[in-house]
Order: C-alpha cells, then sequence, then structure tokens
C-alpha cells in the first residue's frame, strides 16, 4: 500500500476509533480548578471550558464530551509522517443513532455510522448496518462491522476507570478499479486519568485526559489473494472538554508519532 494513503487509513481509523475511544467523563466538574481527587493534577492551572457551547439535547445519544448535533463542525490539524488538516461533521442524528464524517484538506473523505444507547455511543455497530468508508484519488476503502465489543464512549467515566473496545472490519480495498479483500482488527484499552488545562490554536480547555493502549491488525489480500499484513501497537493520549469535543490528541508508537489539534468548531 502506499504509505501515504496507509498514513490516511491509520490517521481516520484512530480518529473514529481509538480517539473516540478515549472518551472524557461526562460527570467531571467543567469549573474545577484542580485535578479530580486521586488522580494526579495538572502541571498548570486548569482553566474552564468555554460557557457559550450549547448543551446538548436530552436524548439517547446525548453525551457531553461528543456533541451529537446535526451540522456540528470540528475543523482539526493534524502533524506526523503527514500533515494535513480535516473537518469533522455530524450529517444526521437520529433517534438513536448518527452518521459522521471526516474531510481531509488533500481529499480523503470517511464516513461512519454510530448506534446510542442510553448515551453509550458505539461506533460502527453492526446491528445498525454499521460501516465505515475511507475514499481518496485512486483508491477507497470499504468496511463492514463483523465483530464488536464493548463501548466506544460510556455514558459515564470517573477518573480511574477503565473501559475496554474490540471490533473486526472486514471489506475491500480498490485501487485504480482493482479491488482486494482487506479488513481491520482493532483493540483499544483505556483509562481516565483526570482534567487539564489544554491550549490549542482553538482556545485554552478544562479538558479530561484519557490513556488508551491500542492495537491494529491490518490485512490486504493483494495479487494472487496473497495476504499482506501490518501489525501495529501505538498509544494515545486524548483530552476531551465538556460541551465542546476532543480538543487534542496524541499519538506515539511504531514510527507513526502524531498530534492532532482543534482550530475551531460550530455546535448548532
Amino acid at each position: 500500500m502506499n504509505i501515504r494513503n496507509f498514513f490516511y487509513w491509520l490517521a481516520v481509523s484512530m480518529t473514529t476509533l481509538c480517539v473516540a475511544g478515549c472518551a472524557a467523563a461526562n460527570n467531571a466538574n467543567p469549573n474545577s480548578t484542580q485535578a479530580p481527587e486521586n488522580t494526579p493534577a495538572a502541571e498548570t492551572p486548569t482553566v474552564a471550558a468555554p460557557t457559550d457551547a450549547p448543551p446538548v439535547a436530552s436524548n439517547a445519544c446525548s453525551n457531553p464530551y461528543m456533541p451529537i448535533v446535526a451540522g456540528a463542525t470540528w475543523d482539526y490539524k493534524l502533524t506526523g509522517p503527514i500533515s494535513d488538516t480535516f473537518k469533522h461533521t455530524i450529517l444526521n442524528v437520529e433517534s438513536d443513532s448518527f452518521t459522521e464524517q471526516d474531510e481531509f484538506g488533500t481529499g480523503v473523505t470517511r464516513q461512519g455510522k454510530w448506534q446510542c444507547d442510553n448515551s453509550n455511543l458505539i461506533a460502527l455497530n453492526p446491528s445498525a448496518g454499521g460501516s465505515a468508508s475511507v475514499s481518496t484519488e485512486g483508491i477507497s476503502v470499504d468496511f463492514q462491522t463483523k465483530d464488536l465489543s464493548g463501548v466506544t464512549i460510556p455514558a459515564e467515566i470517573n477518573p480511574g476507570d477503565t473501559w475496554t473496545q474490540a471490533l473486526t472490519l472486514e471489506g475491500t480495498q480498490t485501487i485504480n478499479n482493482l479491488s482486494f479483500p482487506a479488513s481491520n482488527k482493532f483493540s483499544s484499552n483505556c483509562k481516565a486519568i483526570g482534567v487539564e488545562s489544554v491550549t490549542v490554536e482553538a482556545g485554552t480547555f478544562d479538558a479530561m485526559r484519557v490513556e488508551c493502549e491500542n492495537a491494529m491488525d491490518i490485512t490486504i489480500s493483494l495479487a494472487e489473494n496473497t495476504p499482506s499484513n501490518t501489525v501495529l501497537t501505538f498509544t494515545n493520549i486524548v483530552w476531551y472538554a465538556q460541551n465542546v469535543g476532543m480538543v487534542k490528541t496524541s499519538t506515539s508508537g511504531m514510527g507513526l508519532d502524531s498530534t492532532i489539534e482543534l482550530t475551531s468548531y460550530n455546535i448548532p
């Protein structure tokens, strides 16, 4: 696989799976001036998140650290092996599900379906016909979820809590009109750490720090159906601000060190 397109595949996978999976606690005090009890204190004083962010409507998809509002957008910059920007959009919201999209500045796009269950958010739920697709010039990847366990963003998390998610995606990768079978097995083990002050281009936020250990096993059957397998292990540190969403992610491991930072957002 071309390394540039491989990195985008990895980037969008991390954005929708491990990044989302490393959710923040929805019961943390957004006006706290110190880290929660029994968690390490932030190196700098905690600064409250902007108070003008609209509250999320109360329904099955309500989760204060991932506002689910149709038309909401978040702009990010990605730095690492390849630098780029991307826009994350909530395309539509139903009573117990929603569809999201990422559009990268260089033309890569991805869409994914989520299921909602009493404020628990579950990415790519097979019972909802969950799927994910990535496309760029000359290359497209289409997945269907075959196996899924755990939850992506729990409804409630306290500092010190841990949770996991595992899923298997199967489908095809198409390169210049030639299609090959592909699969992606992903697992994530996360722990909520505590509230820290995080400054990015979009502002300074009171954000929950969550650390996740992730593994991704990617298999593509190329010419003559010979499998090409790549196994990646990497660590994410993710910061989420209440009523805003993800403000920063730091990924390390396998020579794929990268950072995602919020530059602007609009929640109608």
